[in-house]
């Protein structure tokens, strides 16, 4: 028997790779705003998804984010972002 434990409410720590200009400007209004650069980070992401026109995003049942687009995701589409990297 497996056991699987699902955590929720946890903190995630990552890394990210952005540009300075974001950086600069991020950490800027977590000062102006004496908030985390995390926390303010993850609001921009969150407020830029929720004002996006077509795309949302929503949290499963099992705790992991799905993704609603304005259009279908194609083969192509993969295959491009594939070859910029």
């Amino acid at each position: 028997m497996q056991v699987v434990f699902l955590c929720y409410d946890a903190i995630v720590r990552t890394t990210l790779d952005i540009s300075d200009e974001a950086y600069y400007l991020a950490k800027a209004i977590a000062r102006d705003q004496n908030r985390s650069l995390g926390r303010v980070v993850g609001d921009l992401i969150l407020q830029s998804v929720k004002t996006s026109k077509g795309a949302s995003i929503q949290m499963s049942d099992y705790g992991f984010p799905t993704f609603r687009c304005t259009r279908p995701v194609t083969t192509e589409d993969v295959k491009a972002l594939d070859e910029e990297e």
